[in-house]
């Protein structure tokens, strides 16, 4: 390896990153456009809407209905845009901190053992290695609108027998995504080829970044899930 070589490949990491924040936004927006993401907040504004009319039917006055049900239907913008924030804001933004946070511990360690630190081309790799969350929403975009489904799963919820499951749990089996794994195997490959960890180091720091990432998508998820139910579909 040549010495500008190392240069080259510390500095792609910016371009890297800015392509993949890129690629998700047109993939969002597809997903969008398509109609299919928006779909499931409108279903369950007009049955939470048909509950409300039937259960305040010969109890209150027709125009307290007709208040109700608009209210009901008005806050299908907020959620919407709730969710619009967490796939054009929070997704484009997540491979970036997932590179940084991967990168700084397999150079954190690296100092600490006394081995050259190579933090530049680690956040490289680890860039790079976000192609594969890229390439699992396309794939589950493309899949929702050529099957016309609102939701796809590429994780452990397909190998889940049919049966209803608590949505804490439910969320829990969608992080174990095969496209996730396969990233996460890549952003550990790449800090034992670069020398900064051992193979069970980087496999640890890669289980700790998961574990955090998945508490979070886990707690987030549930919170908005349980407010959407209890704001769309009132008892």
């Amino acid at each position: 390896m040549t010495e500008s070589e190392p240069n080259r490949t510390a500095s792609s990491a910016g371009p890297t990153l800015a392509t993949i924040m890129v690629a998700i936004l047109v993939i969002q927006a597809t997903g969008w456009a398509s109609g299919l993401r928006g779909k499931t907040l409108a279903e369950a504004v007009e049955r939470g809407a048909a509950r409300v009319e039937a259960q305040s039917v010969g109890e209150v006055a027709e125009a307290d209905i007709r208040r109700a049900i608009d209210n009901q239907r008005s806050s299908l913008r907020f959620w919407a845009v709730l969710s619009a924030v967490g796939d054009f804001v929070v997704e484009p933004l997540a491979p970036a901190l997932r590179a940084v946070l991967a990168a700084s511990g397999f150079a954190a360690i690296a100092a600490l053992s006394g081995r050259p630190v190579r933090y530049a081309e680690a956040m490289a790799e680890a860039a790079a290695a976000q192609w594969f969350w890229v390439i699992g929403l396309g794939v589950q975009v493309t899949l929702m609108i050529v099957m016309d489904r609102t939701e796809v799963e590429t994780s452990l919820v397909l190998w889940l027998p049919p049966g209803s499951y608590p949505a804490v749990s439910w969320i829990a089996a969608r992080q174990f995504d095969l496209f996730a794994l396969l990233g996460w195997i890549a952003v550990g490959r790449s800090g034992w080829r670069l020398g900064l960890v051992g193979p069970v180091t980087a496999g640890g720091v890669c289980l700790l970044l998961w574990g955090i990432e998945a508490s979070l998508r886990i707690g987030m998820a549930t919170l908005c899930g349980a407010a959407i139910r209890a704001t769309l579909m009132p008892r």
